[in-house]
């Protein structure tokens, strides 16, 4: 069986969009979803459920979980068999291509409860495969993901104010981590944690654009959250050094430099960037500009998460 990654439950439903059509294989099109119903939405971020304007389903059992993570991360795309067993399984058992076809009966019956059977295509030839049908914005991860990337965008442009709209629009979608009370491979929980890495990015995002705005101590306590999740990170202790700096508390600053650099030495060998540094040369000099001003990282394009593993993978270091 595969091994299953539990983690913790869901929160309200979001906004809702519009009911969709579209072609399937064959030609067919695909009904909207219940007579009635405004709309869907498939949550991957947090507990793995399917909700519309009136119910709310929870994927029933571990490896149904799983396969239907699998096919959402997908994003609408063919999913061939042998891909599937490596969404499961680390070593696919002998019974694997068995216990899938079950899976998916499974998986198809859950959705057949909510008008939704026509969604999941099987595809025959060339060793099988299904694809689930579905429209981005029915996928919670899929627009966290293009809200993330319109928030990179603005806030790159310096149009702060609609930056931090579009950060605070994706985070209400995020219900908690990726995947929760999945069964997964160790492959598919590093697309889990990669959602999780970008989830956290986000968050320093909407900090530096209210740090834009002219926020200041108001927002130390959520740095601190973002810095008990991943303490590595060396543009949440930036950040946490201008807030305290820019509100009035320079002393708040060298304290936020001095947990920096006995973080970042005591548990990785690492000495601070260059950017860190010269942000506590200009603290020290009281260079209300140079604090005030964006981070250098900022300048260049968005990258997205760094690869999980390395030390900026548990935070970026500004380079």
């Amino acid at each position: 069986m595969p091994s299953a990654d539990r983690r913790s439950a869901p929160g309200p439903p979001s906004a809702w969009t519009a009911a969709p059509r579209f072609p399937a294989p064959g030609g067919r099109t695909v009904p909207p979803i219940t007579k009635g119903v405004i709309g869907m939405l498939f949550r991957l971020l947090g507990s793995v459920r399917i909700e519309n304007a009136r119910t709310s389903m929870s994927v029933k059992s571990a490896p149904v979980r799983g396969v239907f993570a699998a096919l959402l991360l997908e994003e609408g795309r063919s999913v061939p068999v042998e891909r599937l067993m490596r969404s499961l399984w680390d070593e696919s058992p002998d019974s694997a291509r068995k216990n899938l076809r079950l899976y998916m009966a499974r998986l198809r019956r859950q959705l057949t409860a909510l008008s939704l059977r026509e969604r999941l295509v099987t595809l025959r030839g060339g060793g099988g495969g299904y694809r689930l049908l579905i429209e981005p914005d029915e996928v919670d991860s899929i627009r966290f993901k293009r809200l993330a990337a319109q928030g990179f965008a603005e806030l790159r442009a310096r149009r702060t104010d609609a930056a931090e709209a579009t950060f605070k629009e994706a985070l209400g979608l995020w219900q908690g981590p990726a995947g929760q009370d999945c069964a997964a491979s160790e492959q598919m929980r590093a697309r889990f944690a990669a959602l999780d890495e970008l989830h956290l990015t986000v968050r320093e995002r909407l900090v530096e654009a209210r740090l834009g705005l002219g926020r200041t101590l108001d927002l130390v306590p959520e740095i601190h959250d973002v810095l008990a999740a991943a303490p590595f990170r060396e543009t949440s202790w930036a950040h946490l050094m201008r807030a305290h700096y820019l509100g009035g508390n320079a002393a708040g600053a060298i304290s936020a430099w001095n947990s920096a650099t006995a973080t970042l030495s005591d548990h990785l060998g690492l000495d601070p960037s260059a950017e860190l540094r010269e942000l506590h040369l200009s603290v020290l000099r009281r260079d209300d500009d140079a604090i005030r001003g964006p981070s250098s990282r900022l300048q260049d394009e968005d990258r997205g998460p760094a690869p999980a593993g390395s030390p900026a993978g548990a935070g970026w270091r500004f380079r």
